[in-house]
């Protein structure tokens, strides 16, 4: 039977992951030593959070797929919040990692011990906490999703101890990497469009996202 943390990491795979940005730390154990031993995919190491939340971001922006960060427990996954504000305001899919303290710790006054699921609230589409191993797998798969469809972040809150049991369930292929769907407006909307530009003397176009040209008649 494998690991939550293995059926994290697999699961990224499937959807396109190929890295993951942030500091590591003991509550990201059973994480980032399944990346280490995980062909495909990296943990990319970097000098404080805040910067992992914003290289995911930009990642997520030059690629249009979805981008993770992670930090450990504490003000490790806090220090990613500033890149967070940035990531959700510009729109772009971002998985968060949030680790947490040992799961029999919670609501202890534990070292260390925050509340993630509200701290991110104001700054992400999904925010959950994964307290049970059947969990994780439909966790995983909501979050994910959410970042994708919203375009925004979504955030999975992890206990060290809870990444390091046995998962009774296997890693959801959620077909992300099959998904290609692509929205045009609609024609008289083009010709609408089309129609202002035409009667204007002196026009000037702020472009976004690049697609394919159209011929307009």
């Amino acid at each position: 039977m494998a690991k939550v943390g293995e059926i994290l990491v697999e699961m990224l795979v499937k959807a396109g992951v190929s890295r993951v940005w942030g500091v590591a730390g003991d509550s990201l154990n059973g994480i980032t030593d399944t990346i280490r031993r995980t062909d495909g995919i990296e943990w990319l190491h970097v000098r404080h959070e805040e910067a992992g939340a914003f290289a995911a971001g930009a990642e997520a922006h030059v690629t249009g797929k979805l981008a993770v960060c992670g930090g450990s427990c504490g003000p490790g996954n806090l220090h990613l919040i500033n890149g967070l504000y940035d990531c959700h305001r510009s729109r772009v899919p971002v998985l968060v990692i949030a680790a947490q303290i040992p799961s029999a710790e919670v609501g202890t006054s534990y070292f260390q011990e925050t509340k993630p699921e509200h701290l991110f609230r104001d700054c992400s589409h999904y925010v959950e906490l994964v307290s049970q191993p059947e969990q994780m797998p439909r966790i995983l798969g909501i979050a994910m999703r959410t970042a994708i469809a919203k375009r925004g972040v979504a955030v999975i809150v992890l206990s060290g101890d809870v990444a390091l049991r046995d998962c009774p369930h296997t890693a959801i292929d959620l077909g992300i990497l099959e998904s290609n769907s692509v929205a045009y407006p609609s024609k008289p909307e083009i010709q609408k469009a089309a129609s202002i530009l035409n009667k204007g003397e002196k026009v000037a176009i702020l472009g976004g996202l690049a697609v394919p040209a159209l011929t307009i008649s």
